[in-house]
């Protein structure tokens, strides 16, 4: 476990026998400092986070800043045309612990047929983004529905995700049917 005290209770054991054993054989208050740390090591001596609490809370949200459809699809969050620029937003997103949050944003597109696949929006291989900030800018180029899904993180480990879909149309002024 790459140099962490993670001990099981019969190794706990065995180790604070073994000091009590020495220890009475030496002076007290050597006696006394073992008997301290025998206290502090079957208390627990892990340095891994515990997971525990209530998940934090999820909010995702799209602005659509230019290129508005004027089809909004029902069915879909938000609609935008081919090449719209948008801020992908998770404010109201918090933990109960009062945490930091790492958010993920996945884009996955259903070209009609129910099948999701990683977008290419974003660049090769680059479906997914991380980011510490509550709103982050994207463009959407690829006509389809967009099913993003925002995974907000706790650092010891607690998540929730959210997903909504976004339908991109093609270009509505563009002249093309």
């Amino acid at each position: 476990m790459r140099g962490r005290m993670v001990f099981t209770a019969a190794r706990r054991a065995r180790t604070v026998a073994r000091m009590f054993r020495k220890a009475r054989r030496d002076d007290c208050p050597r006696f006394l400092v073992l008997v301290m740390l025998a206290t502090f090591a079957s208390a627990g001596c892990n340095t891994e986070p515990e997971i525990g609490g209530p998940p934090p809370t999820v909010m995702a949200g799209v602005t659509i800043l230019n290129l508005h459809s004027n089809n909004p699809d029902p069915a879909s969050f938000a609609t935008c045309q081919t090449g719209a620029a948008v801020l992908l937003e998770a404010h109201g997103s918090f933990d109960p612990a009062g945490q930091p949050l790492e958010f993920e944003w996945r884009d996955e597109v259903d070209y009609g047929d129910g099948v999701r696949i990683a977008a290419p929006d974003w660049g090769p291989n680059a479906h997914v983004r991380r980011t510490t900030a509550y709103e982050i800018p994207a463009q959407f180029s690829t006509v389809a529905y967009h099913y993003l899904t925002l995974t907000v993180r706790t650092r010891d480990g607690r998540s929730a995700s959210h997903t909504l879909r976004m339908t991109v149309t093609s270009c509505e002024s563009c002249g093309i049917p």
